[in-house]
Formats: structure tokens, sequence, C-alpha cells
């Protein structure tokens, strides 16, 4: 519950999960009056079409799919975390789930014939970061050129052929000579 007393936003969707399929719920956390809960790839169709269809859920509306990129955690942990926000009307609920992928096999399939809609986000998230939906009937670019090369919401893609320093990858975005001495994460 929330301060107000109302539900945390994305319960009603994880209790759901955990009741019809449990098999499915890798992982569940709560943060900012929000639910979010981590399933696997291969379960990723079958927990979309259970929140879609479900009375008690009636997730219909996908807002949105996109992907974090988490260059340092590879190998502990992938890389990229597939993040999808569905919407129930019916019940004023958001839910988040979260698919996470590795760097050398960044796939997951497709939703498209979950949510019609999901055509145009799958082709956006594959653009910019370079996940690919399997089954999709035509992924390809839509905001940048088709001879596009890379994906620039990448960490470590190099925008105009120079890495971009953060302080998390001055080792490899800045020669030793160039790096600041005081910078945080330069020893990292």
């Amino acid at each position: 519950m929330t301060a107000l007393g109302s539900p945390l936003s994305g319960a009603r969707a994880a209790d759901l999960l955990e009741r019809e399929l449990p098999a499915a719920v890798r992982r569940r956390d709560t943060g900012f009056e929000e639910v979010t809960v981590w399933i696997d790839r291969s379960d990723l169709v079958a927990v979309c079409t259970l929140l879609r269809d479900h009375p008690d859920a009636a997730y219909t509306t996908p807002v949105f799919v996109t992907a974090v990129d988490w260059p340092d955690r590879e190998p502990a942990a992938p890389r990229f975390d597939v993040v999808y926000m569905l919407r129930s009307l019916q019940h004023n609920d958001v839910c988040r789930l979260i698919v996470q992928v590795k760097e050398d096999d960044p796939n997951v399939p497709t939703l498209e014939a979950v949510f019609a809609g999901m055509d145009w986000h799958e082709r956006e998230c594959f653009d910019l970061i370079g996940i690919t939906f399997t089954g999709h009937h035509d992924l390809k670019r839509i905001l940048l050129p088709t001879d596009w090369e890379g994906h620039p919401l990448r960490k470590d893609y190099a925008s105009f052929g120079e890495p971009i320093a953060f302080t998390h990858n001055l080792e490899w975005a800045l020669p030793a000579q160039e790096r600041p001495r005081d910078m945080p994460g330069g020893s990292r």
C-alpha cells in the first residue's frame, strides 16, 4: 500500500502472475510505490497474453518497450534490461515487466500478436539500442537512416568517432594521460 492507502502500481499484475504463472516470475521488487516483475524471455508472450486476457488484469494497452544498457554488469548479469510498461484502463493500473538479455544474444520474442501497437515500439527499440524482436514481421530502422551503423542509445556507442567519457567508462573512453586524477570513477 502507498502512503495514501491505495495499492502499489503494478501489484495487481504481480499478484496475478505469482498466482497463475508462478514459474514465470523470476523476481519481484517494490520501489517508488511501484512493483516491477522480472521474467524470462521464454515466458514473455504467455505472461503478456495472461495480463491482457485475464479479467482481473486487462492490461490491454502497451505504453512502451525500451531497453536499459548496463555494459559493466556482464558477465555477472545480462547487459540489457528490456522494459515493458502495460496499462489497464479498466483497473486504472500500470505494470512494469523486465526481461534481461545478454550482449551476445540481445533478442526477445515479438509481442505483435499480443498487442497490435507493439510493432512501432519494437522497431524503435531495435533501431536505437539494438534489441532484436524475434518473429517481428518487418524489423528495420524507424528513426535513423537504413545505412546507419550502430545503436546510439548503447553506452559504448561512439558519437562522431569519439567515445564519450562518463565517470563509469574512463578507462576505455580516455587515454590514461587525459583522465582527470580526482574525477570519480577514475580508479574503476
